[in-house]
């Protein structure tokens, strides 16, 4: 009769440490704050390449797991309002005229994620445009830093066609940037997220 129960005693165990494993912390941090300060630790360092997107869970879900169309837990939920709007670069043209072409983000969180959330660039490109009295935010030393537009496209250029050519304190980090848009739907401030 034990022989039956230590079997079954040790799915019930893995059961509840995968259960277990998958929660968070009740106020956890988000993954990326509103743009205006990198949440990383100090021994981080840019790739000098583009992220990737994140990879799949390492095992398949169990019977008892969450299923992929539940919602998302509201803290994560509430973590992507935080940020705001946030577009990933896909090209940028300072040289002739001032404007980004970028994908519009949507965030992603739980339960395919777990424990991790970020952004992931959906539809088409579209050219965004700055106003004149844009505000541009970089990331150096992990600490933010406003520079002039023209700097701030110069770098945001080299990130997409030359990433590994970044030097310190500066750095690459997934080509995504939080944003503001004027009334007239042009950019207004800018601020480059940091992505591990």
């Amino acid at each position: 009769m034990n022989a039956h129960r230590l079997p079954v005693a040790a799915v019930v165990l893995a059961t509840a440490v995968l259960a277990l494993t998958a929660c968070g912390p009740k106020d956890a941090a988000p993954a990326t704050g509103p743009g205006l300060t990198a949440t990383a630790s100090a021994g981080a360092t840019p790739t000098g390449t583009p992220a990737a997107t994140p990879s799949a869970p390492a095992a398949t879900p169990s019977k008892g797991a969450t299923k992929a169309g539940a919602a998302p837990a509201a803290d994560c939920t509430a973590n992507a309002a935080q940020v705001g709007r946030v577009i990933e670069a896909a090209e940028v043209g300072y040289a002739t005229h001032v404007w980004m072409k970028a994908k519009e983000t949507k965030f992603v969180c739980g339960p395919n994620v777990p424990g991790e959330s970020y952004f992931t660039p959906t539809g088409a490109v579209k050219v965004f445009e700055f106003s004149n009295d844009v505000k541009t935010y970089v990331l150096a030393d992990l600490q933010e830093k406003l520079l002039p537009l023209n700097d701030f496209m110069a770098r945001a250029e080299t990130c997409l066609t030359k990433a590994t050519s970044v030097q310190r304190p500066y750095g690459c980090y997934g080509n995504q940037f939080s944003v503001t848009l004027d009334p007239a739907g042009k950019i207004s401030a800018i601020h480059q997220l940091y992505r591990p």
